[in-house]
Formats: C-alpha cells, sequence, structure tokens
C-alpha cells in the first residue's frame, strides 16, 4: 500500500514538474515592459488585473496569436497590480480590462475593450494596424 502511494506520488510529480516546465518553454508571457511604447512599432498595452475572470480570458487569447502581430505591433501588459502598470493606466485613464492602442511614435490612438473570441479579438487588432497606418500618413 505504501509502495504504491510512493509510485503514484512519483508520476504525479514527474506530470507536473513536466507540465510547469513545458508552460514556461512554450508560452512566452506578455511583457510588462512599458518602455517597448514608442520604440517604432504601434503598441497595445492592455491593463489587467490579475483577479478579473473576463481580463484573463482576453489575456490568453491575446498571448495565443500575438507571434501572428509581433512583427507589426508591440504587446504589452500595464499590471494594475505594481507601481508602473498602475501610473500607465492612471495616466491614460485605463481601468481593468482596457486596452489602449498607441503609434509607432507613442501617441494614443484609440482605447477599446478587447474580445475575448479569437475572430473577433484579430478583426480588432487588424483594424488597430489600419488606424496606425492612416494615422502616419
Amino acid at each position: 500500500m505504501l509502495k504504491r502511494f510512493v509510485i503514484s506520488l512519483a508520476v504525479v510529480s514527474v506530470l507536473v514538474g513536466g507540465l510547469i516546465f513545458a508552460t514556461k518553454q512554450f508560452l512566452k508571457p506578455m511583457n510588462t515592459d512599458l518602455s517597448v511604447v514608442g520604440q517604432g512599432l504601434p503598441a497595445l498595452v492592455f491593463a489587467y488585473e490579475n483577479y478579473s475572470p473576463e481580463s484573463g480570458a482576453v489575456l490568453n487569447q491575446l498571448n495565443r496569436i500575438k507571434s501572428d502581430y509581433e512583427n507589426r505591433m508591440v504587446f504589452a501588459v500595464a499590471d494594475l497590480g505594481t507601481p508602473e502598470g498602475r501610473a500607465f493606466a492612471q495616466r491614460y485613464e485605463l481601468a481593468n480590462g482596457l486596452a489602449i492602442f498607441l503609434s509607432a511614435t507613442g501617441q494614443p490612438l484609440e482605447v477599446a475593450v478587447l474580445m475575448s473570441e479569437e475572430a473577433a479579438l484579430r478583426k480588432q487588432l487588424d483594424a488597430k494596424l489600419t488606424l496606425a497606418d492612416t494615422s502616419r500618413r
């Protein structure tokens, strides 16, 4: 009985360890370095509080699709649980779940509520990139 428990515990430990390793290796977390704004690419900054399930769903979806947009825009999170994130959110009047789209030079272009459904979110990002292109002219 004890032997079976020890073996089960070992298997669970290996599985959990593997899951943690895989998550850290393959899911690149969203950038919280807000200095990326205004550095030559349009930026989308999402205001996020870690207790919000709705914001978490949007953040997860952004993480899944951001690789398709990273050559055209930068993504960052204003983590409202940090002084830097709160200051950024206050500067642009962002609340949890709101995102601001900024030009390549860091000028605010639009504040929006992002959709957590993939097709709708992609449509929003494409529209924001079009807005950035028209603001350059």
